[in-house]
């Protein structure tokens, strides 16, 4: 319900909406438009599909592009080729490029260079994006992949959840609140450098969810595949710049982040993990009712909380 109103607000006319990629696809739709008399029917098909997805030319390999576009993997190379990448993979380099430059430096001088290149935005515009991102957010928990994620987060025998670099507080707070709605929910801080915990665990049905925006960690990937060769399921909540996760597992939950910001707010994924939360519940039922009952008793019998 909550995500059905804030979509129809959000797509109301007096609402005005600036789409959540548009900080790195406005130059993508003008080559794609100023090619378009260059390309065959089946190539227009492809445009057609990445015009409507912008986000999609960072977080969809070519398979998936050319599955969801009905055309062969090998259209979908030649037109890349036609629009001057020698791949789809060289037109991501370039977007990623333009977003974020192409140097890693330090965070000193990427503060320096923020401070110098940042347009003035009013809060008003911040809440814009953030309100588009939301809105993203819940368009994703319409979609069916989402019931899948939700049905392997609360069936799965264990559920272990990691953050990398600025991520670990959503990881923490997902678990300390997942906690109170079923049992043998595990967060995964990598502080014994081969995440054991996970890697040991003989629970037949075991969920990984994993947690990162860009730069991405080196250990996002290595880890996803081999809790994939495991046998586990793995989850990936990650930003519309991920092209490492859609080749690991199916159940990518890729968002927008809002520009203007320094430390790129995730109030899509954050919002998107509350969703999670409150659909576990829903999925669970009354053994929900009965975790509740056994953490009431623990919090009766050590008196942590105030009356």
């Amino acid at each position: 319900m909550l995500c059905k109103y804030l979509l129809q607000l959000i797509q109301s006319p007096n609402y005005s909406k600036q789409h959540p990629s548009s900080v790195m696809d406005n130059e993508f739709i003008a080559l794609v438009n100023n090619r378009l008399d260059s390309l065959t029917k089946l190539e227009r098909r492809i445009a057609a599909y990445l015009l409507d997805n912008p986000t999609a030319l960072l977080v969809d390999t070519c398979g998936i592009i050319a599955e969801r576009a009905y055309v062969s993997p090998m259209t979908v190379t030649r037109f890349f080729k036609k629009l001057g990448f020698d791949s789809a993979a060289a037109a991501k380099d370039a977007l990623k490029q333009e977003v974020y430059g192409r140097e890693l430096r330090t965070i000193g001088k990427r503060f320096d260079d923020f401070q110098r290149s940042r347009a003035a935005a009013s809060h008003a515009e911040h809440y814009q994006a953030a309100a588009a991102a939301t809105s993203r957010a819940c368009e994703v928990s319409q979609e069916p992949i989402w019931r899948e994620i939700v049905s392997l987060v609360a069936h799965a025998d264990s559920v272990y959840v990691t953050g990398f670099q600025t991520m670990g507080y959503l990881a923490n707070g997902l678990v300390q609140r997942m906690g109170y709605v079923r049992a043998n929910v595990h967060e995964l801080d990598g502080t014994d450098g081969v995440y054991a915990k996970l890697l040991t665990d003989p629970a037949p049905k075991r969920t990984l969810i994993i947690i990162d925006t860009f730069r991405y960690g080196r250990n996002g990937p290595v880890l996803a595949k081999a809790a994939r060769d495991r046998g586990e399921d793995v989850v990936i909540f990650c930003d519309e710049l991920c092209d490492w996760a859609a080749p690991i597992t199916p159940y990518v939950v890729a968002l927008p982040s809002e520009a203007g910001f320094f430390f790129r707010p995730t109030t899509a994924i954050y919002f998107s993990l509350n969703l999670l939360i409150q659909d576990v519940i829903d999925e669970l039922g009354d053994s929900v009712r009965e975790q509740m009952k056994l953490l009431s008793q623990a919090q009766e019998l050590f008196g942590q909380y105030m009356k």
